[in-house]
């Protein structure tokens, strides 16, 4: 990137508030949709290429990806970590294409497996895997906890604006490039280089780039690759001696969203929840837009209210609803419960009930767990816990376990949303308080996952926590167990 400007791409349902963050930290917004260049008074500036890349992804609608050249994705990742509240950050171990000399350790089952500076990796596109032999590699997944392997390749690749050239024969394109003439031409460009043994992979950038530029990269690139061969080959084992491309992951909160409806509306009409409502398994778009032109004709105050009526309503509509439980480095637990009673408190609040139909024992509580017992949840939308009571067939309380995780989102379609911070607090019947699970909860500062503002934020959660729980009479029943939430 040198000393040039900073360029950013942004797609994807937060990319009109992501791009008034970015245009107005002095980013210099490409390939702008009309819309968001009407909105934010700004140029297309097509055909210019990006340096960083954000956007979300279909499968995980609450999840903002930052990519692109190092430098790049660091100034990014500080402007957004700085403007948006509430997000968890995960940084990758290694970016995609980080290259190194490793040591082949041999087979694991039918995997060839290698030395990485982060661990043990799966090694692809291998000639042999021969025990002891020294190879040059490039990561090609991107990873982000120790529970995934990383991947790595020994075609190694270096990475332009328009193009990733790697050894091999082939020509590929972006499943952004549909310009049939453009196409044509970057075949026509490639060709000479594949006959040399190279492989070209075509970015998006070079839709609608100069094709003199496209042509001088093209160039520059191989020299690049020759000297990255190079210089791999004469490095000690496991030193990067080029970094690739670098990402981060942002996990956007029920609060993130809302402060992103803000940011949103100072340049359009936007109803309050448009994020929340457009990140829903049941995305109807067509509603939403409706909803934000239909907002500008009424007071935001007002606004709030009708939609808070009904969100309410919809929600005591649902009968049943399903939580899901996603852990922080781990798989999605999914739990249901029925809806016995929703009500405002700072936003939608749930009662839920189940009753118990297995004995056991409830975890962290070391308390029994009886047929007939009933459980109780209690979910605010927003809110930085959810509680847990358990009361036997008499209606006695056995115990409260209060889970700390991100702010809560509730879609109106009854699914709930969260992320487990790795940290309980648990009283058995009028017993002590417990902290439980904490040790997973402080591994995630020096990872990096939680920024200090949310650290923050959690700490005053356990200290209401405590005042609510732990420094007050617990010996009340179900009967009056919704008034003490």
């Amino acid at each position: 990137m040198g000393s040039m400007s900073l360029r950013a791409r942004v797609r994807g349902i937060y990319s009109t508030a992501v791009s008034r963050i970015l245009h107005e930290s002095g980013v210099e917004l490409v390939d702008v949709t009309p819309s968001i260049a009407s909105r934010l008074n700004v140029s297309e500036n097509r055909g210019v290429p990006a340096d960083v890349t954000i956007k979300t992804e279909n499968d995980n609608p609450s999840q903002v990806i930052v990519i692109g050249f190092p430098d790049a994705v660091s100034r990014v990742a500080e402007i957004l970590e700085v403007n948006i509240p509430d997000m968890l950050v995960f940084k990758p171990l290694a970016g995609l294409y980080a290259t190194f000399k490793t040591r082949i350790l041999g087979y694991e089952g039918r995997e060839c497996m290698v030395l990485s500076p982060w661990g043990k990796a799966v090694l692809v596109d291998y000639k042999e895997c021969t025990h002891g032999k020294e190879v040059p590699v490039t990561t090609i997944k991107l990873v982000t906890n120790g529970s995934e392997r990383l991947v790595v390749s020994e075609n190694i690749r270096v990475v332009g604006r328009y193009a990733i050239i790697g050894r091999g024969s082939s020509v590929t394109f972006s499943h952004f490039l549909r310009n049939r003439e453009r196409i044509t031409q970057l075949i026509e460009i490639s060709s000479r280089y594949v006959r040399e043994g190279y492989s070209v992979r075509w970015r998006s950038n070079s839709d609608e780039a100069d094709l003199v530029d496209v042509m001088n990269e093209l160039t520059e690139l191989v020299g690049r690759y020759k000297e990255l061969v190079e210089a791999v080959q004469k490095s000690p084992l496991m030193r990067v001696v080029y970094e690739g491309e670098s990402a981060r992951f942002y996990e956007l909160t029920h609060s993130s969203k809302l402060y992103l409806d803000e940011v949103r509306k100072g340049v359009c009409p936007t109803v309050h929840m448009h994020h929340i409502f457009r990140s829903s398994e049941v995305r109807e778009e067509n509603l939403v837009s409706l909803l934000d032109a239909l907002s500008a004709r009424i007071p935001r105050e007002e606004e709030v209210r009708i939609v808070t009526d009904w969100f309410l309503s919809e929600l005591s509509e649902v009968g049943e609803v399903i939580i899901e439980h996603k852990k922080v480095w781990g798989k999605t637990i999914f739990m249901k419960g029925n809806v016995s009673r929703v009500f405002n408190d700072q936003g939608p609040m749930v009662i839920l009930k189940r009753l118990i139909r297995s004995p056991g024992v409830y975890d962290g509580l070391n308390t029994s767990k009886e047929v007939g017992d009933a459980a109780m949840t209690f979910v605010r939308a927003g809110a930085w816990h959810i509680t847990h009571k358990y009361f036997n067939k008499e209606g006695k309380l056995k115990g409260v376990y209060v889970n700390f995780n991100t702010p809560v989102e509730i879609h109106h379609s009854g699914r709930m949303h969260y992320i487990d911070l790795n940290v309980d607090l648990v009283r058995a019947g009028g017993g002590d308080c417990r902290l439980i699970d904490s040790e997973g909860f402080r591994k995630l500062l020096p990872e990096g996952v939680i920024t200090q503002g949310v650290l923050e934020k959690v700490i005053k959660e356990f200290d209401a926590a405590f005042q609510k729980v732990c420094a007050r009479d617990t010996s009340h029943d179900l009967l009056t167990a919704d008034k003490e939430y």
